[in-house]
């Protein structure tokens, strides 16, 4: 399983290997503190968050995406390859956040949406997680909506920096339950398309 640089199109967004020319766009977002509510950062230094990312790319421990708008070229926000697991052919998505003016539109939908199509049918993945945060009501509802079966909870799984003990909620979707949901989160895609 060779998680390398892609670019993936939807019909609204495209998801681009995450580089420094991304920086504008979503320095321009980091302000909205509603963001980061639930991801453990301060409103961050966007320059520092993509050095971050390209620099854990390039150690083969994540591969980060930047969300763009095809109709502006704009990019909205970003979402990663985590948990990268060659041998076992496990993949987690996750770091992914979008701005507050594209939530309930269906863009983390599709960009999930196009991950898992890229690592089941592409490269050879057995199983796509997600993990959020308990309290991340909004998170939940959008994973669960992807299809993706809860299957348990980490409790006291990570502490925040003000202290709080984060209990992760974890879901997955596993390559033989793959083929129904891709079909019904294209007709869920094809619909909201026809309606935009």
């Amino acid at each position: 399983m060779r998680v390398e640089p892609v670019r993936l199109t939807g019909q609204r967004i495209a998801l681009e290997p995450l580089t420094e020319a991304h920086l504008p766009d979503l320095a321009k977002l980091a302000h909205r503190d509603e963001i980061w509510t639930y991801l453990d950062e301060e409103t961050p230094d966007m320059a520092a968050l993509i050095a971050e990312a390209l620099e854990e790319q390039a150690q083969g421990v994540r591969l980060p995406f930047a969300i763009t708008d095809r109709d502006t070229g704009q990019a909205i926000g970003t979402m990663s390859y985590i948990d990268i697991q060659p041998t076992h052919r496990g993949i987690e998505l996750g770091w992914a956040w979008i701005s507050p003016d594209h939530w309930s539109k269906g863009v983390a939908r599709e960009a999930a949406y196009l991950l898992m199509r890229h690592a089941f049918d592409t490269l050879g993945a057995i199983r796509v997680a997600f993990k959020t945060d308990s309290r991340n009501t909004r998170s939940q509802r959008t994973i669960e909506a992807l299809g993706a079966t809860r299957e348990g909870v980490f409790r006291n799984h990570r502490i925040l920096r003000d202290g709080h003990r984060r209990h992760s909620i974890y879901y997955s979707v596993i390559t033989e339950e793959w083929p129904t949901i891709r079909a019904g989160l294209e007709t869920k895609l094809d619909a909201t398309g026809r309606h935009q």
